[in-house]
């Protein structure tokens, strides 16, 4: 409970009932009025919301100040430039401390708002259904690509690990060819690490357009 005594973020990684392996970041929460010098210090901390392919805003609604919470959470993400095109969604946990009324009104809530979800993580209740909605939410963006790394280039395999976007993986003579899935964020991420891996990728997608390009050599006529 001392404020501060945590700061870095806690990974681990998840199946989603799709089958596919995110990785959950658990941030440092934040408090109200954060000086804007501190901002600045908590950015590398926070790295890791920045970089989001989905927010989880995780309330404890049974906490009598829950909503000043939420408002210092969402000031916060507004100080630190979050890409307001990223999706969030908003986690009302501990819902098994409420009473029966106000668990009564969140869960009606749950259903009436799709971006709101009442969920206790003591019980398990409302998870599965927060689970299926992220992995619903990430289909959309996400991508499949294959890489070829030679062996030198070891680090940008481990990175693909650790993020968990291989779906299947080769070892060839020289190296490695890896079929990743990741989202245009992740993407980013690799090649500012790892350009070195990305040619053979471009060179993939140039073969791939001027493909999709060639004509046919038949006539379809519009129907």
């Amino acid at each position: 409970d001392m404020l501060f005594a945590t700061l870095d973020p806690t990974m681990r990684r998840v199946e989603l009932p799709s089958g596919d392996d995110v990785i959950m970041s658990d941030t440092v929460g934040f408090i109200s009025e954060l000086p804007t010098q501190l901002v600045a210090s908590f950015r590398a901390t926070l790295e890791e919301v920045l970089e989001a392919d989905i927010i989880l805003h995780v309330r404890d609604v049974s906490h009598p100040q829950s909503a000043e919470q939420k408002k210092a959470v969402l000031d916060t993400l507004r100080l630190l430039d979050v890409d307001p095109d990223v999706p969030m969604i908003e986690v009302l946990n501990k819902v098994d401390l409420l009473s029966d009324e106000d668990a009564g009104y969140l869960k009606a809530l749950n259903k009436d708002d799709e971006g709101v979800f009442a969920i206790s993580a003591v019980t398990g209740e409302g998870l599965d259904r927060l689970l299926e909605t992220v992995s619903e939410n990430l289909k959309g963006t996400t991508r499949t690509l294959t890489l070829t790394l030679d062996w030198a280039q070891g680090g940008a395999q481990s990175w693909l690990q650790r993020e968990g976007v291989i779906e299947n993986e080769d070892q060839t003579d020289t190296g490695w060819t890896i079929d990743v899935r990741w989202s245009a964020q992740q993407q980013a991420q690799f090649e500012k690490q790892y350009p070195d891996a990305m040619p053979a990728v471009r060179e993939v997608e140039q073969a791939e357009v001027e493909v999709s390009q060639e004509p046919s050599g038949e006539y379809h006529p519009l129907d």
